[in-house]
């Protein structure tokens, strides 16, 4: 069997017996995406639903179940054509679910680094946790898919990734210091220079390391360095560096206790269901959610739900099925969205995922509201619309909510 590696720190690369194959992927960014989404799933089974969410994001697709079908189809056809083997069954599909098969023999650097970092907290072994270090830090090299960086799916694996390399790097780190091996200490700070070239505490390191070697031109231009980089004060010279760096150890101290401090003073985790808040908070967090949705591509998706009473219901029976919406409204929708009061018979929704899922729980909603025992007939009607231009949104005073309004 050949071996296969999947490499996707600082690059994405496929190789197989230390070849590298289907270089031709990178000219389909959605073949490509298809690929690294589901290795990094390390063989779970994904629904088509989560895959093409993750695939196309906020992009429209008249039918993305039969475009992800076609893109699985180019993929293997690239196979195919470079008579590959062993990556034939690489994805398998069952029952609506797409999968990265796990029973191909193959390494990837991603999970390499995670179990690596599972072995090193086991602290009994100083010598043993020190290698595994070594490992840590001579596998990452660089930040996870860096072509893919700005995906939801991959920047909290990219952090939880940087986070592991920044620890092993500094208990290295550490260590070198310790023993008094400046060269090492001077080669582990250039390599972590590469890939942070903004990181205070490694210039500070490092020209410390120069000085002691002797090296002291080193030192200066590597304080230059630090200087143009933005990373160091323009006061910091070479021979000053033992002053700036207990001045940033300390702060790096403080800094953590602060975030401790701060963290146990926020709320906890969100309940289940839609977070109902008052109309000036929703504003603020539309702002937000729009903010997101322009950088990163995040569907965003505005609704309003309206009651309409028959003409002879009782205002406090209207005011009762109001506050039974909200309750439907906060337990039927997902952790995540966001609803307020916007007129007296109006409910303003801000809901992220896709159009057909919002609908789908919008319709919930209102079957469960048509449920709800009344002395007199309520309607609920709802329009949604995905705020991508100003003229695809209703833009009426808040107080004029009972106003006929254009459906968009």
């Amino acid at each position: 069997m050949a071996n296969v590696e999947i490499k996707m720190l600082g690059s994405f690369e496929i190789l197989v017996d230390g070849r590298q194959v289907l270089k031709q992927l990178g000219q389909s960014r959605k073949a490509t995406v298809l690929v690294q989404y589901l290795v990094l799933q390390r063989g779970a089974r994904i629904p088509h639903k989560t895959l093409t969410d993750a695939l196309w994001g906020g992009e429209r697709s008249s039918n993305p179940d039969m475009a992800l079908r076609a893109i699985l189809h180019r993929f293997r056809n690239m196979i195919a054509r470079e008579k590959i083997p062993v990556l034939e069954n690489c994805i398998v599909t069952s029952r609506g679910c797409y999968q990265w098969n796990p029973e191909l023999p193959c390494t990837v650097d991603v999970f390499q680094m995670q179990d690596l970092a599972f072995q090193a907290k086991d602290k009994r072994d100083a010598a043993r946790r020190l290698e595994l270090c070594e490992q840590i830090v001579a596998l990452y090299r660089g930040r996870l898919l860096p072509l893919s960086a700005t995906e939801p799916w991959v920047e909290s694996s990219a952090v939880q990734l940087h986070s592991i390399y920044r620890a092993a790097m500094i208990e290295l780190l550490e260590h070198y210091k310790k023993v008094g091996d400046s060269e090492r200490l001077v080669t582990l700070c250039e390599d972590a220079l590469k890939k942070n070239p903004r990181a205070e505490r490694l210039y500070l390191e490092l020209i410390m390391a120069l000085e002691a070697l002797g090296r002291h031109a080193d030192a200066q231009q590597a304080a230059q360095r630090g200087r143009a980089a933005g990373a160091l004060h323009h006061t910091v010279e070479a021979r000053r560096a033992g002053a700036a760096w207990r001045q940033a150890r300390q702060a790096d101290r403080n800094m953590q206790n602060d975030m401790q401090r701060l963290i146990s003073q926020l709320p906890g985790e969100a309940e289940e269901g839609a977070m109902i808040c008052p109309f000036e908070t929703f504003g603020e967090i539309y702002r937000m959610q729009r903010g997101m949705q322009a950088q990163y591509g995040v569907p965003v998706f505005l609704a309003l739900l309206t009651v309409m009473p028959a003409p002879t219901a009782r205002q406090e029976e209207a005011e009762r099925m109001m506050n039974e919406l909200g309750r439907l409204i906060r337990t039927g929708l997902r952790r995540g969205d966001v609803a307020a009061r916007y007129s007296e018979t109006q409910y303003a929704v801000l809901m992220c995922g896709t159009e057909g899922v919002n609908y789908a729980q919008l319709e919930q909603i209102k079957q469960a509201f048509y449920q709800l025992p009344a002395e007199d007939r309520y309607m609920l009607v709802y329009s949604i619309c995905s705020p991508r231009t100003r003229n695809q949104v209703p833009q009426p005073r808040r107080g004029q909510g009972n106003q006929k309004r254009r459906k968009t």
